[in-house]
């Protein structure tokens, strides 16, 4: 930690590497328990719960991908812009000018790495979920959106939604979506077990004690 308490041009670089190492494990988009109990839970069936992950897995690798073709690229700018310093036909002005993007792309390091960091934490998070589902094939996905949508229809006649779901999906969906996991990578059998049953007036009076208390 620093001895600054006023922010200036002067020292903006260091406020700057106190930010990047105070944050870096700090999550900027979604932290695990937001991920497990509203993009997975969310999704209320282990089939829906797959396809969520598959959505957000394909993303963050897409997003690991360019970054990875960015630092090479980036890589071989430093190299020609080192080269270009150590041409002597290369004038005053711009050997600086050089010398100047090489500093900008180096300084720019440390907050890339954080969000690579932020990406890789939650694709392992995610892929633990992956390899933990069974691999569906369209059909039987397809049996199971009924499943799906009677529940989320069915929360919605009962008024679990909006917030009500929210916390339907921490203190219910997520149970059983792990119970599935687990039952399945003991077993290898796909049982829905209670998510077949349907919302009831006890879990709507349940979501709303647990908001008052």
């Amino acid at each position: 930690m620093n001895n600054i308490t006023t922010i200036n041009t002067e020292n903006v670089n260091d406020v700057i590497a106190e930010l990047n190492e105070a944050f870096y494990d700090i999550p900027f988009e979604n932290s695990r328990f937001q991920t497990e109990n509203f993009v997975i839970a969310g999704s209320i069936t282990p089939a829906r719960a797959y396809r969520s992950i598959g959505l957000r897995m394909m993303s963050k690798v897409e997003a690991l991908r360019e970054a990875k073709y960015a630092r090479l690229k980036m890589d071989i700018d430093i190299e020609e812009l080192q080269e270009k310093i150590a041409n002597p036909e290369t004038n005053k002005f711009d050997r600086r000018r050089a010398e100047l993007d090489i500093q900008q792309k180096l300084e720019g390091l440390p907050y890339t790495d954080k969000l690579i960091n932020d990406a890789v934490t939650e694709l392992n998070s995610l892929y633990g979920h992956f390899k933990a589902l069974p691999r569906y094939t369209r059909e039987e996905f397809e049996e199971e959106e009924r499943v799906h949508f009677e529940q989320r229809l069915q929360r919605q006649i009962t008024g679990q939604d909006g917030a009500r779901e929210s916390l339907m999906n921490m203190n219910h969906d997520m149970n059983n979506i792990t119970g599935f996991e687990h039952n399945f990578l003991l077993t290898g059998e796909k049982k829905l077990a209670n998510l077949l049953e349907k919302p009831t007036t006890e879990n709507v009076l349940s979501i709303n004690s647990t908001e008052t208390n």
